[in-house]
C-alpha cells in the first residue's frame, strides 16, 4: 500500500519531466455501491471472491489495496476493509429479523390494521404535513443502534476505507477516509491533487473519528425523506447536516480514479429496463433517485475512462514540439503529475435482484440475493467500454 496504506509516498518523476503521477498508484481499488437491501448481492460478490483468492477472515482481501464505498456499500465495505467476512455473511443472514426499517411512531398507525380509523386519520394528515414539521418517515435509531452493535471502531483495519456522504448544507460530496494504524495521518498532498483533478477544487477529504464512527457511516446511507439526515461536525466545526452519499456518487469510482491503476466496481442493477408503474409518490420519489444516479454512474465511468485514455497518451509524446506553449506545458505536466491512468472493470447482476432496495425483512430475497452475487464472484468482472456500457 502506498498511497493511502501503512507505507510512505514513492517520489514521483518530475512535472518537468512529464511523467508522473507524483506518488505510486495502488495496484487494484474494490468499488462498493449503494443499494439498501441489495447489498446482500454485494456481500455475496464479497464472500465469493475471498473464497476464490483463498482469503480467510482477518486477512486483507487480495488484490485490492482500498475499499470505496456508499451508502450500504460504506458499511460492506467496513468489514471488507476489517477482514470480517464470516460476520458480513452471518450479519446479512440475520438482518431480516433486526426490524431495522421502522416507521416513525406518530406514522405507524397508517400501517397498523388494528388502530382506530381516527388514528389512521390522524396520521395520515401528519405524513402530508412532512414537508412541513418532520424530515422523512423512518425511525433513525434502529438503524444507529446496528451499526453500534456491529461496527467497533477499535477493530484495526487491513486496508484503507474510503466512503462517500453528501453535505445537505453545503451541497456538496464530502469523502470520509480510515487507514490501518501506524499509517500517516493526513491524506497525501499528491493524492488530494488527482482526486481534485476528477471531481473539482473544492472537493473535500476528511478523517473519520472514532466518537463519530457510527454516525458518519450512517449519514452515507441516509436515503432523503426516507431517514433524517444525520446531524455532525463539518470541517470547519460547525453542525451540518448529512444524508446519503449516493445524492452525489453511489459507486465512488472517483475516489478508486484518483488513487489506484485499477478498480473493480461493483453495481447492484442490470444494464436498464423500463419501469411503467410509477403508481405513486414513493415509486415515482425513487425513480428519479435511480435516473440521478444512473446518469452520475455513466458521467464518472466515462470521465475516468477518458482520463485514462489522455493519460497514456501523453505519457507516450516524446516530440518537444508538440507543445510549444510554456503556459500549456505547465498545464500538461501538472495534469500528468496529478492523474492516475485506471483500468476499469465492473460486475452486476444480469437481471433485476429479487429484492427490493428497503426490504431489509425479506429473508428469502435476501438469501437469493446474496447467492447470486456469490456465483457472479465466479463469473468474473466485465471490463469497461464506454461504447457499450448502458446504465
Amino acid at each position: 500500500m502506498k498511497a493511502l496504506g501503512a507505507a510512505g509516498l514513492t517520489p514521483g518523476l518530475t512535472a518537468a519531466a512529464l511523467g508522473g503521477p507524483a506518488f505510486e498508484p495502488l495496484t487494484r481499488a474494490l468499488v462498493l455501491s449503494g443499494g439498501g437491501a441489495r447489498g446482500a448481492y454485494e456481500a455475496g460478490i464479497i464472500a465469493g471472491l475471498a473464497a476464490k483468492a483463498g482469503v480467510s477472515d482477518g486477512a486483507p482481501l487480495s488484490p485490492y489495496g482500498i475499499v470505496c464505498g456508499t451508502s450500504i456499500g460504506a458499511l460492506n465495505g467496513w468489514f471488507v476493509a476489517t477482514g470480517q467476512y464470516t460476520r458480513l455473511r452471518d450479519l446479512w443472514y440475520g438482518i431480516s429479523a433486526e426490524n431495522l426499517v421502522r416507521l416513525k411512531p406518530q406514522f405507524a398507525a397508517i400501517r397498523d390494521p388494528e388502530s382506530g380509523v381516527g388514528n389512521r386519520f390522524a396520521s395520515a394528515i401528519r405524513l402530508a404535513s412532512l414537508t412541513k414539521n418532520q424530515g422523512a418517515l423512518l425511525d433513525s435509531q434502529p438503524v444507529l443502534d446496528w451499526i453500534a452493535r456491529h461496527v467497533d471502531p477499535e477493530t484495526p483495519l487491513l486496508m484503507p476505507l474510503i466512503w462517500v456522504s453528501t453535505n445537505l448544507t453545503m451541497q456538496r460530496a464530502e469523502y470520509f477516509y480510515m487507514r490501518p494504524r501506524g499509517a500517516p495521518a493526513g491524506v497525501p498532498e499528491e493524492v488530494i491533487a488527482s482526486l481534485q483533478l476528477s471531481l473539482g477544487p473544492n472537493t473535500i477529504v476528511r478523517a473519520a473519528t472514532a466518537d463519530l464512527l457510527h454516525r458518519q457511516l450512517f449519514a452515507s446511507a441516509a436515503v432523503p425523506v426516507a431517514w433524517d439526515p444525520v446531524q455532525m461536525p463539518g470541517p470547519d466545526g460547525s453542525i451540518d447536516q448529512y444524508c446519503d452519499g449516493g445524492v452525489a456518487s453511489n459507486s465512488p469510482v472517483s475516489f478508486a480514479h484518483a488513487v489506484a491503476s485499477a478498480a473493480d466496481v461493483i453495481l447492484m442493477d442490470p444494464p436498464f429496463e423500463p419501469v411503467t408503474d410509477y403508481t405513486d409518490a414513493v415509486t415515482i420519489g425513487f425513480g428519479v433517485f435511480g435516473t440521478m444516479q444512473r446518469k452520475i454512474l455513466a458521467t464518472d465511468m466515462r470521465n475516468v475512462y477518458f482520463q485514462s485514455v489522455a493519460k497514456n497518451a501523453f505519457a507516450r509524446v516524446t516530440d518537444r514540439r508538440a507543445m510549444p506553449n510554456a503556459e500549456h506545458e505547465r498545464e500538461l505536466a501538472s495534469f500528468m503529475a496529478s492523474s492516475v491512468a485506471t483500468d476499469l472493470f465492473f460486475m452486476r447482476p444480469k437481471e433485476t435482484l429479487p429484492l427490493g432496495a428497503g426490504a431489509f425483512d425479506d429473508e428469502e430475497g435476501i438469501g437469493k440475493a446474496y447467492r447470486i452475487g456469490w456465483y457472479d464472484a465466479f463469473r468474473g468482472f466485465t471490463a469497461y467500454d464506454w461504447k457499450t456500457f448502458d446504465v
